[in-house]
């Protein structure tokens, strides 16, 4: 079997396994079924165009259903429209990410919670994360345990807080605050309200 035939194949089969995801999208549908039918006219090039595409379209869904976690804002601050975006393997080591931000009402505190996944950079994260003498690198930082996943809660200067942990082994989650009175507090409260249950279901 050629390479560029058992690459679309793979590309296919990929598709295919991720299109419960997609169940109401038709036009992640209609986007295999095109590649397929280029394909089996032998229109390779045209073939793969498409299911990359329709990988593409995938991803971004997946990006998107990650805002579905993100809490409402805690009491004396604001909470902006959440954002997401997906990137090829290629660049920046590719992946999904979602992400949303608040701001203190009254204030000039800032806040943000982040979600990354699908991601090569996760697995180094991870061991980073997990390594001791990382721990003993970062002045200021400690070990807490954010609704039962084990993360690393550290200052960021006077007035800043960064937490990271890993979920699941699949995401990083990343909550910061910053020119806000006990940062520390503002993270966790943000971090401690992330609907743990919906983000599992899905990255299934």
């Amino acid at each position: 079997m050629r390479l560029k035939h058992f690459c679309i194949i793979m590309v296919t089969a990929a598709l295919v396994a991720a299109l419960p995801l997609a169940a109401a999208a038709d036009d992640v549908e209609d986007q295999i079924k095109l590649g397929l039918k280029l394909y089996q006219q032998g229109k390779y090039n045209q073939a793969a165009e498409e299911l990359e595409f329709a990988l593409a379209q995938l991803r971004q869904k997946k990006a998107d259903s990650l805002t579905a976690v993100f809490p409402d804002a805690p009491s004396g601050w604001k909470a902006l429209e959440p954002e997401s975006k997906s990137a090829a393997s290629g660049l920046l080591g590719g992946g999904i990410s979602a992400s949303r931000d608040y701001r203190q009402q009254g204030g000039k505190g800032r806040a943000s919670i982040e979600l990354m996944s699908d991601s090569p950079l996760i697995q180094s994260l991870g061991m980073m994360l997990s390594n001791p003498m990382f721990m003993q690198g970062n002045r200021g930082a400690r070990l807490v345990k954010v609704q039962g996943y084990k993360a690393m809660l550290r200052k960021t200067g006077s007035q800043g807080a960064e937490l990271q942990a890993l979920v699941e082994g699949k995401v990083l989650l990343k909550v910061s605050a910053s020119r806000c009175q006990q940062p520390d507090q503002v993270v966790l409260q943000l971090a401690k309200k992330i609907d743990m249950n919906k983000l599992k279901k899905i990255i299934k």
